[in-house]
This record gives structure tokens, C-alpha cells and sequence, in this order.
């Protein structure tokens, strides 16, 4: 079992993100957006090869991403309707994701092993997703539906940060304006 850490991909104001493992070495680049229909997330070996991608295929309450590996689509991950605890499964892979959106903790099975899991924590001062991958293969999937998982449980958060008042003295009264903030 190897532990990965997974830095907040909305954080990043490059699109990129560096996922090291537990001595601190970079294994992989994650780079890509969120947000729009079919936007990506590509997940690259740090010699610049192309592992898997997620792609967007649906906006909305519930929305879907499909999973690639080596260019091929592996299955598709949609949101379910789950405040307190979730239970999603990932078609193709054969895999059930159990967890909680609201502790950003969750483990994933496949034929009744443990794939991986996914919980918060802190190093270095900063807030990261650690990955508990049982085998190597997996990892780079791992890695993509942490992503998405962590997008879904921000619900847009990064988006509604941009939102500013043009004018503070009516923030209290009726008559609220507001403008997206460059």
C-alpha cells in the first residue's frame, strides 16, 4: 500500500497540480480544468506520459464524468443524491465508492477489496487528500475520482469566491448588486 497526496486541484492558479508520495517525491502531474461541459483532467507520469484522463460529460444537479486509461474509456462516475453518507458506483470498473461528502472520507471497493482510500489531512501547513492505493496499477484512477469527489463536495466553492458586492453600504437592503470579480 502506498500513500499519495493529493493537493486541492482548485487552489492551484496554474490548472496543475503535483501529486507526491509519502517521502515528498512527485509521481505525477494533474493538470486541467472543471467547470464547463467536456472539460478535462488529464493525469500525467512525471516522464510526461499520459496515464488517464476524467472527462465532463454532463452539467447539473447530477453530473457525469467518464474515466479513461491509456486513451481507453474504463467507465463513468455520476453524482448521487447523498448528504451524510454516499454510495456511488462507478460503471465499467466495477467499483463502489462509500463515504462521507461532508468528512471528505471515503473508500473505494472493488469485488469486495479495498482499492483505495481517500481521507483529509494536513502536512507542511497545507490541507491535502491522502490516498491509501493497495496496488500500483490502480493509482492513477485513484488520483481522478479523489478529483472528482473533492469537486463534488466543494460543490463550486472556488466559483462562489469570485462573487463580489459593487456596492457594500446595500448588502443588507433590497436593492444587492453584484459583479464577477477578475
Amino acid at each position: 500500500m502506498r500513500q499519495l497526496y493529493l493537493r486541492d486541484h482548485s487552489t492551484d492558479l496554474h490548472g496543475t497540480t503535483i501529486i507526491r508520495d509519502g517521502q515528498g517525491q512527485s509521481c505525477y502531474l494533474l493538470v486541467g480544468k472543471w467547470g464547463m461541459h467536456h472539460d478535462v483532467l488529464s493525469l500525467y507520469a512525471i516522464n510526461g506520459d499520459l496515464l488517464a484522463e476524467v472527462k465532463q460529460l454532463s452539467l447539473g444537479l447530477l453530473p457525469k464524468f467518464a474515466l479513461y486509461q491509456h486513451r481507453h474509456r474504463v467507465g463513468t462516475v455520476g453524482k448521487s443524491l447523498g448528504f451524510v453518507r454516499q454510495v456511488i458506483y462507478i460503471r465499467g470498473l466495477n467499483w463502489i465508492i462509500v463515504g462521507s461528502p461532508l468528512g471528505n472520507r471515503y473508500r473505494v471497493f472493488g469485488g469486495g477489496h479495498l482499492v483505495f482510500a481517500i481521507k483529509p489531512v494536513q502536512r507542511t501547513g497545507t490541507y491535502y487528500h491522502e490516498l491509501q492505493v493497495e496496488q500500483e496499477a490502480d493509482e492513477p484512477l485513484a488520483i481522478l475520482i479523489a478529483s472528482v469527489l473533492d469537486h463534488w463536495a466543494r460543490g463550486g466553492q472556488a466559483d462562489r469566491q469570485r462573487v463580489g458586492f459593487t456596492n457594500r453600504s446595500l448588502q443588507r437592503g433590497l436593492g444587492m448588486t453584484f459583479k464577477l470579480r477578475q
